[in-house]
């Protein structure tokens, strides 16, 4: 717990004091897409029958959103060993598409509502995520709107939190997916994300790193 403790005032510390912007070198660009996602359940009812109910799913898309019994969060981690040690962060920018799918009843697909979304993304603290039913969250690092109206590409800057994973020696356990506080809710719907496993790779999630290694080498 003290671990974690220390991560989340490494995280919180980095959301308060943004890193400024460097540029020394070529600038490089590491764009990848998902070691792993899933969607994992919250506020379920863990009854006699939670195995069948409140399953993790991995599929071809990350539902956000409250279905009847649930509320879906989705959990994205991205590899990040092709950056050089030593390399600085310039930005970070974690992409997805929306192509105009949401949560239905028991979690069938349907079109989405003509409403907007607000979607946040904290740091998953803990690198098992089937250790527990619900994953740890860290701070929150950002959040965005969606209108879901029509398809779309979406950007969230994660550039403090990838600085604090490349820099700072924090754990990379992921990213999580949620409807902001005070829109999460049973039956709200939601949407549901083209995943790393989608069909059409132009639709799936992309983390965008922009660095530079200090002395201006470019290789790596």
């Amino acid at each position: 717990m003290a671990a974690m403790r220390r991560i989340a005032l490494v995280l919180a510390a980095l959301v308060l004091f943004a890193a400024p912007a460097r540029a020394d070198g070529d600038v490089l660009v590491h764009r990848v897409t998902p070691a792993a996602d899933a969607a994992i359940p919250f506020w379920c009812d863990w009854s006699y029958d939670w195995e069948a109910r409140c399953y993790r799913d991995v599929d071809d898309r990350l539902p956000v959103g409250g279905e009847d019994d649930k509320v879906w969060r989705s959990a994205l981690r991205f590899p990040l060993s092709g950056i050089p040690v030593g390399a600085a962060v310039v930005s970070a920018a974690l992409e997805l598409s929306f192509d105009g799918v949401c949560l239905g009843p028991r979690k069938t697909v349907r079109r989405c509502p003509a409403r907007a979304y607000t979607i946040d993304i904290h740091p998953v603290i803990g690198a098992d995520w089937h250790r527990e039913r619900e994953v740890e969250l860290g701070p929150l690092v950002t959040s965005g709107a969606l209108w879901a109206r029509s398809p779309q590409r979406l950007s969230w800057d994660v550039t403090d939190l990838v600085i604090a994973w490349v820099e700072q020696g924090v754990p990379n356990d992921g990213l999580l997916l949620k409807l902001a506080d005070g829109e999460e809710d049973f039956g709200v719907s939601g949407p549901k994300f083209p995943s790393a496993e989608f069909p059409d790779a132009a639709l799936r999630p992309t983390l965008e790193v922009r660095y530079f290694l200090p002395g201006g080498d470019a290789a790596g």
